[in-house]
Order: C-alpha cells, then structure tokens, then sequence
C-alpha cells in the first residue's frame, strides 16, 4: 500500500491542475473536470497516506510541489493576467499546498479507519 501511496503522491497534481485549468482558458472552455479530479486525488491519496509517515508525508508532497514548479516553468505560459497576484510559481505552490492540507485532513480520517480494520472491529 505504501508504493501505491508513493506512486500516487509523485504525480505532480498542481502543475496538472494548472495546465488543465490554463489550456482550457487559453481555448475560452470551462475546465469541468478540475473539482472533481483535484478532490478525488486528494481523497485518494490522502487516504492511501494513512498508513505512511507524517514526515514522508510531508517530504513527497514538497518534492512534488517542486516538481510542479520546474514543470510550470517549461509548459506554462507566465500569463500575468491569469495569474495574479501571486504569478505563476505561486499559484502552483499555493495548489500545491492546498492539497496537502487536504491530503493530511483525510489521512486523519483514514487513520480512524485503519485502527478499526488493524483490530478487527
């Protein structure tokens, strides 16, 4: 289940939500399936992270912000308009922040979870 975890919270999620959120601006699209993706990543990987380390926890996730940084960078425009007030870099790190909020609120949900099944109750 960890190398599941880690496989899943190497996907660089904010730079996908960025680039799928500016490809569809750029194409003057509604970005429909940004909620629903960006949630149930969270919910997947948060959930999967019950059993792994807070400070892994921690560590993947800034990796991966950082990933999603230099990602950014090569394949997505510094739009100032669209990106403001923070710029491009910032969105991403702020997504990307976002998520492990959201990622550490269902592990601690999980953990719940995963007490009950490791006593068989």
């Amino acid at each position: 289940m960890k190398i599941v975890w880690l496989i899943f919270s190497l996907i660089p999620a904010s730079f996908l939500f960025h680039y799928y959120e500016y490809g569809q601006h750029i194409k003057r699209e509604e970005a429909s399936f940004l909620f629903a993706g960006s949630v149930l990543f969270v919910v997947v990987v948060g959930f999967l992270a019950g059993r792994v380390k807070l400070r892994y926890v921690f560590f993947v996730n800034i990796l991966t912000a950082l990933l999603s940084v230099v990602l950014a960078s090569y394949f997505i425009a510094d739009d100032g308009g669209w990106f403001k007030p923070v710029g491009r870099d910032g969105a991403v790190l702020f997504v990307s922040f976002i998520f492990l909020i959201g990622q550490l609120l269902v592990r601690i949900i999980s953990l719940n979870f995963y007490e009950k099944t490791d006593t068989g109750g």
